[in-house]
């Protein structure tokens, strides 16, 4: 049984023309107008109807929260922060027989508490659609298995029914989050996630099974996903890839969307690790990223000797490192692996001193 599909709405440029929702530059905003676009992000998101929630932040007009709930989402909360897409999420909400529920703020500064208590306000009982296998006797689905998929999901029921799920659980859930990210924003908001994923705190409790499918300016998406010699590895590259298993998923050209940007986009799916590279909090680890990457250039060498001058008291830790050949001090800075940067950080943040950040 899965939620039933949007029924028929305006397109979303025309809601952009009634309402005059023009792009608006100092939210950084670019609208994507093509659904097969949008319906291929919540597929990279692996969106079912299993999901507990879906959070998708800046939503605007909404052409992305379409695709969600047409995916399966029995339960969207959309944060965003410009008022003047109040009335497409409301219609969207109504479409939607509720399950579509948003928070008008900053997720920047959003206290995630919001985002459970605005999920508890969409209603767990929902009109469902029911396929062939849904209605069948076992030896007519034996049957059944030898038909196409195309068959197998021929709706039979005229009427709809209705299903009930399970309360959401803030503390055990399994939650979808999503967002065409504005660029100004983006890095920050990554690295606010990682954090709060590595404390387990907000929506990353520690029970909660917590994906995220982003989009990024292409750049930033490829200092990402850059694994060690790429010449784009970066400190976004060693601390995503810390605390998750991260992909490219899906490269958008600047041409879908409206304005034109200057530069591409891509998707990144994030899945957390089982057991984390760095675990507790992940200060240490982006102070040792940021330290080393401000020289890229330089070897490892180097830049160590450069940590030990600049904060005497790291010295002796350091030449014990070095001693220990714990790595190959001739390498340059984006050879060394994430596994290697955790290991060090590991080290300094038992020691619990400050590392120089220039």
């Amino acid at each position: 049984m899965i939620p039933r599909k949007l029924p028929p709405l305006p397109p979303i440029r025309d809601l952009i023309r009634v309402y005059g929702l023009s792009a608006d530059q100092k939210f950084s905003q670019n609208f994507i107008l093509d659904k097969n676009v949008t319906d291929t992000i919540a597929h990279h998101a692996k969106i079912s109807v299993k999901d507990d929630l879906v959070v998708e932040v800046g939503p605007g007009p909404g052409l992305l929260t379409r695709s969600i709930l047409d995916a399966g989402a029995r339960r969207v909360v959309v944060v965003e922060k410009d008022t003047r897409f109040v009335p497409t999420l409301q219609q969207l909400s109504e479409a939607s027989d509720q399950r579509l529920a948003f928070i008008m703020g900053d997720m920047l500064k959003l206290d995630h508490t919001e985002i459970f208590k605005t999920a508890l306000s969409i209603p767990n009982t929902f009109p469902v659609v029911s396929t062939l296998e849904d209605n069948m006797a076992p030896q007519d689905q034996q049957d059944q298995d030898q038909e196409s998929p195309q068959q197998r999901s021929t709706i039979i029921n005229s009427e709809a029914e209705s299903s009930t799920w399970p309360a959401i659980d803030s503390n055990n859930s399994t939650i979808r989050l999503l967002g065409n990210l504005p660029f100004g924003i983006a890095s920050p908001l990554l690295i606010q996630w990682l954090k709060m994923m590595s404390l387990q705190q907000g929506i990353f409790h520690a029970n909660n099974r917590v994906t995220m499918t982003l989009m990024f300016q292409k750049e930033v998406a490829e200092r990402i996903v850059a694994p060690p010699n790429h010449p784009q590895r970066s400190r976004l590259s060693v601390m995503a890839q810390a605390m998750c298993d991260v992909k490219m998923a899906y490269k958008l050209p600047a041409g879908v969307f409206v304005p034109k940007p200057k530069v591409d986009a891509a998707v990144v799916h994030f899945e957390k690790k089982a057991q984390p590279l760095m675990p507790g909090s992940l200060d240490k680890l982006e102070d040792v990223a940021r330290f080393y990457f401000n020289k890229r250039r330089k070897t490892m060498g180097h830049n160590t000797n450069r940590m030990a001058k600049a904060a005497p008291e790291l010295r002796p830790i350091l030449d014990e490192w070095m001693e220990e050949g714990k790595w190959d001090m001739s390498m340059r800075t984006q050879e060394v692996s994430t596994e290697q940067f955790c290991a060090l950080a590991r080290r300094l943040d038992r020691e619990q001193i400050k590392i120089p950040l220039t």
